[in-house]
């Protein structure tokens, strides 16, 4: 079973490297993606071009972009795929890392292994998301409308696990400072050290 080898592999000393490898290549991605959707003039809203549903929009914006524009805007979407890379390994080895610190055989590390591949499985959604708007800006006049449907049903999906993965996340680190504070609690009764 999956939740069985994930308390095994990858190992504790390779989760830790792929955290510290993925937090620094988070941050930079995000910066250079950001930089690079800004430099290429694309006036759409996040939330109107990934939740939108609507090829017309999506147009629209491409209609009022020059061919230097549309090129930078290709060139920031194929750099998105290493910052799917870097949040969905740092989110998998983070939530991989504070499951393996819960209490064994509960229900929480059982929700924890399955948080962990929250992470994974919304790069994959962000990256067939971005094949759909890749596909439409190789063609942003004629582009099928279906497509930019496409591309938003695999950007909800991105966002629900994102979300479920951060919400997860957050629950972990709180259920193991709650579990301390009891456990510390437990051993002096008068809160002292």
């Amino acid at each position: 079973m999956m939740l069985d080898f994930l308390s095994e592999r990858p190992t504790e000393k390779t989760t830790k490297y792929l955290l510290f490898f993925s937090l620094p290549l988070l941050i930079i991605t995000a910066s250079i993606v950001i930089y690079l959707l800004e430099l290429s003039n694309y006036p759409g809203t996040l939330n109107e071009t990934q939740l939108g549903f609507n090829g017309e929009y999506i147009k629209s914006c491409f209609s009022r972009m020059s061919d230097e524009d549309m090129s930078i805007f290709i060139i920031a979407n194929v750099f998105d795929y290493v910052f799917m890379i870097a949040y969905g390994t740092f989110f998998f080895s983070l939530a991989l890392t504070l499951t393996r610190k819960l209490k064994e055989d509960s229900i929480w590390k059982k929700i924890g292994y399955s948080i962990s591949i929250f992470g994974i499985t919304a790069a994959c959604c962000d990256g067939i998301e971005n094949i759909f708007l890749l596909m439409m800006a190789s063609n942003p006049k004629n582009f099928p409308n279906w497509w930019a449907i496409a591309h938003s049903c695999f950007a909800l999906a991105k966002f629900i696990q994102m979300y479920i993965a951060i919400g997860g996340i957050i629950l972990m680190v709180l259920i193991i400072v709650l579990s301390r504070l009891i456990k510390r609690n437990a051993h002096d009764p008068s809160g002292h050290p």
